[in-house]
């Protein structure tokens, strides 16, 4: 800019000031005559075609003033438009509460103030149903200056819109991700959206933005999300765990007693109903009306009960928010007993949605009716079609108390005839984790995902109706089917024809198909082909493409050839690169030069470079410097460096020396130290030591220590004691421990308990319970029952485990059985389904 303004002696150059606006601020395009006399004066200098600048120029500043800028005026919401619960009505007082800070609202507002300064944050809210997350958020934004705008991508589907206007994000903008699950759990898009978000984070040039986020805890929410899978599973939540990471702030289920009190003479009449009625401090649920829904629903009609069960299982199963009214009366049917169902009136529908969508003081009924957000341009549903959202403290206690709910035949049959699009998908992949191989075809068949049937076919050992479907994606416009019509055909040997679909596939504009090719040939010892694929991938874009070749070059022995391919990656900004060079020329005996490599990791800011140089150097016996780069890694604030000295101490027999890092590894707030420390113990028999390290731990709050203390006991076949502290750890919430004692008592043949607590661990919501039981029962060649479990797995708790279930089967000689289980899978019922074709879906009318 020093150089445009030194030549403001040019006619028509802008003042000094004006230039400084054009070029620094991001939020205003300037006026038209300025603009085009900076652009005149820099092609100038540049010894360009004026004229033309001039006229693109011209153009370019009429597009960006006639461009609707995205989202809404901050200072024109609608509180209920961006989902926050309506509240009862109590003594003629309406809309929102008034509103109680608490400790989170403390740390929100203090991000929210460093966007409103210039920054941009990400913050996901993490929480409980009517937890206050989305008021939170809302109380929030109204620090933030009139000139900012909020973004609710939400029509036609939540991750569509966000994925079709996400590039044009620009400063000054809110983006609220309400029910963040829609968007980053969202198996075809949520990646992306997560890269996308990351982008965001990064780009200066569209800085400020502010990303609110909400979302339900656990396993099949935030955890699913931000959990790092072990070596060498797949993991598709990469981009969404390092979005994520370090930007949670988590809300209470409940507020203080003092609180409470204080509460009790509130001036708003709600708050003071709440502080007295609502039980164990939780008064945001009371607020937003869930004992009444509660008691709604434990009260209902037959009829009325049969359609929230349906919504129940149609939301836990995946289906988005907003369910079809169509939908919803079809499945119903199946919720009733056939006394029932023979005793209800023929215009059953209209009284039970009438209760059930009646206002519950004020707030929204168990079913709320769908209506499209004032201004939007698309509705939520074809307009033909009433939808429904079930009420969101229902929801999270349908997926509390029916977890292991086996799902009716006619819910599938009425998903199949009324869901479509996202629903239809959503549905698809619930049925085929139960195994319902047709009905997930049928389903995916309905929202167009022919590759995904193409897929199931696959797995099913059915490759010719596989390669009819790739080829009906194909046809439909999806690139993808090309892949996966290549992927097929390379597992049938038919690798010439493989690799031309590839070619086909990324002519598509499938940017998987040549990294996948590269793995392919990979994987068969085609190296030199693979790496002029990995070339394409890069070339294409593909930032992991340089490192995944030489990870391939690495394990083929082949160091020169991997470590020119890490230093291409590092060149290219790829950081994780440089520690995966210095672990490959640790891991052949190269340490010295290793050692150079992680100082570069750690200098290009890879956190856990140093603490690596210190486990490699400790496991060669370099005692003479281990210690000092433990203490560098500590120093950088890597959380576990402390701990992992310790454990390399611990295992050449230091004693002292590891239990004093332990000290200081729990002193500074490492929360698996402790637990650590006693796991090591245990294993030198050093017992009173180990229990009193157990102790510590759970006393500060490890959940998995009392657990931990059971298994090391029971290996010991300390049984009496091994069951107190599994009594303890269930106790305290530990589900877990449940899973965990049941497995040991089966490995002590003590089967009858066993199976009775892993009965215990289901029934307290642990599903892996069902699985781990159906295992272990065939480790000890208990097949039938293994059978039982599995197939109790599958349908109950939608883990998939019929490969399993076709092994069992196997074993107990069974083969046409398995046999056709692999073909066709199950029917809802439990049986083996029927033998059934791909044309019986229609695929070719779809």
């Amino acid at each position: 800019m020093a150089d445009v303004v030194a030549a403001s002696d040019l006619d028509a150059c802008p003042s000094r000031d004006t230039i400084g606006r054009l070029i620094g601020d991001s939020t205003s395009v300037g006026k038209q005559a300025d603009a085009i006399a900076l652009v005149r004066v820099l092609t100038r200098m540049a010894a360009g075609d004026v004229a033309t600048a001039a006229k693109d120029t011209a153009r370019l500043w009429t597009q960006a003033q006639l461009a609707e800028p995205l989202g809404q005026p901050i200072t024109s919401l609608d509180p209920y438009a961006l989902e926050v619960h309506h509240a009862i009505a109590v003594d003629g007082a309406t809309g929102l509460p008034t509103y109680v800070e608490r400790e989170h609202d403390v740390r929100l507002r203090s991000i929210v103030t460093e966007a409103a300064s210039g920054a941009t944050r990400l913050v996901m809210l993490v929480g409980t149903s009517s937890t206050g997350k989305t008021r939170a958020c809302w109380e929030a934004i109204q620090q933030l200056p009139p000139t900012w705008r909020l973004w609710h991508p939400i029509a036609p589907e939540r991750p569509q819109a966000m994925l079709a206007d996400l590039a044009r994000v620009g400063p000054q903008t809110v983006i609220w991700l309400n029910e963040a699950q829609h968007y980053l759990l969202h198996q075809q898009h949520g990646e992306a959206i997560a890269a996308g978000l990351r982008s965001i984070l990064r780009d200066t040039s569209c800085s400020p933005v502010l990303i609110l986020g909400t979302i339900w805890p656990g396993a099949d929410y935030f955890d699913k999300l931000t959990t790092q899978p072990p070596v060498g599973e797949p993991d598709p939540f990469n981009q969404a765990r390092v979005l994520l990471s370090g930007r949670e702030i988590r809300l209470p289920n409940a507020f203080t007693p003092s609180v409470i009190d204080e509460l009790k003479n509130s001036e708003d009449p709600r708050l003071a109903e709440a502080a007295v009625l609502a039980k164990d401090g939780m008064l945001t649920q009371y607020l937003a009306g869930a004992p009444e829904l509660m008691k709604i629903y434990s009260s209902a009609t037959e009829a009325a009960r049969s359609l929230l069960e349906a919504a129940m299982d149609a939301r836990r199963l995946g289906h988005p928010l907003d369910l079809p009214r169509s939908f919803l009366q079809a499945a119903a049917e199946d919720y009733l007993s056939d006394t029932e169902w023979e005793l209800l009136p023929d215009n059953w529908l209209g009284p039970s949605l009438k209760l059930l969508t009646n206002p519950v003081k004020g707030a929204c009924g168990p079913l709320h009716p769908q209506k499209r957000a004032r201004g939007a341009t698309h509705p939520s549903a074809s307009a033909s079609e009433q939808t429904y959202r079930l009420a969101d403290f229902l929801d999270q206690h349908g997926r509390t108390t029916r977890h292991i709910t086996r799902i009716p035949a006619l819910f599938w049959q009425a998903a199949i005839q009324h869901c479509s699009g996202e629903g239809a998908r959503s549905l698809a992949e619930a049925a085929v984790r139960r195994g319902l191989t047709q009905i997930a075809c049928a389903l995916w068949a309905k929202s167009g995902d022919f590759a995904a049937i193409g897929w199931a076919l696959a797995e099913a050992g059915r490759p010719q109706e596989a390669h009819s479907a790739f080829e009906h994606a194909v046809a439909t416009g999806d690139a993808e089917g090309l892949t996966s019509t290549a992927q097929l055909l390379w597992s049938a040997d038919r690798r010439e024809e493989a690799l031309a679909y590839f070619e086909r596939a990324a002519a598509a504009g499938d940017r998987n198909a040549f990294p996948e090719a590269a793995h392919l040939l990979a994987c068969d010892d085609q190296l030199d082909e693979a790496m002029q694929w990995f070339e394409r991938a890069a070339a294409a874009g593909d930032h992991d493409a340089l490192r995944l070749a030489a990870f391939y070059l690495a394990n083929a022995d082949q160091t020169d050839r991997a470590l020119a391919w890490y230093k291409r990656a590092a060149a290219a900004g790829d950081h994780h690169a440089l520690r995966s060079a210095a672990d490959l020329l640790a891991g052949t005996d190269q340490l010295d030069e290793a050692l150079e490599w992680y100082e570069r990791a750690a200098t290009a800011g890879d956190p856990e470079a140093i603490r690596s140089a210190a486990d490699h150097l400790a496991e060669a016996g370099r005692w003479d410097r281990v210690l000092a780069w433990y203490e560098r890694a500590a120093a950088a604030g890597d959380p576990e460096a402390m701990r992992s000295a310790a454990e390399h101490l611990a295992q050449v027999d230091r004693w002292d020396e590891a239990l004093a890092w332990y000290e200081r590894a729990a002193a500074a707030g490492d929360p698996e130290a402790m637990r650590s420390a006693a796991e090591h113990l245990a294993q030198v028999d050093r017992w009173d030591e180990a229990l009193a390290w157990y102790e510590r731990a759970a006393a500060a709050g490890d959940p998995e220590a009392m657990r931990s203390a059971a298994s090391d006991l029971a290996e010991a076949d300390r049984w009496d004691e091994a069951l107190t502290w599994y009594e303890r750890a269930a106790a305290a919430g530990d589900h877990e421990a449940i899973r965990w004692k049941a497995h040991d008592l089966g490995r002590a043949d003590r089967w009858d308990e066993a199976l009775a607590w892993y009965e215990r661990a289901v029934a307290a919501g642990d599903h892996e319970a069902i699985r781990w039981a159906a295992y272990q029962l065939g480790k000890a060649d208990r097949w039938d029952e293994a059978l039982a479990w599995y197939e109790r797995a599958t349908a109950e708790a939608g883990m998939p485990s019929t490969r399993r279930a076709v092994d069992a089967l196997r074993k107990v000689h069974r083969s046409e059985d398995a046999q056709a289980l692999r073909r066709y899978g199950w029917d809802p019922s439990g049986s083996i389904a029927a033998p059934w074709h791909l044309s019986s879906l229609k695929v070719a009318d779809q």
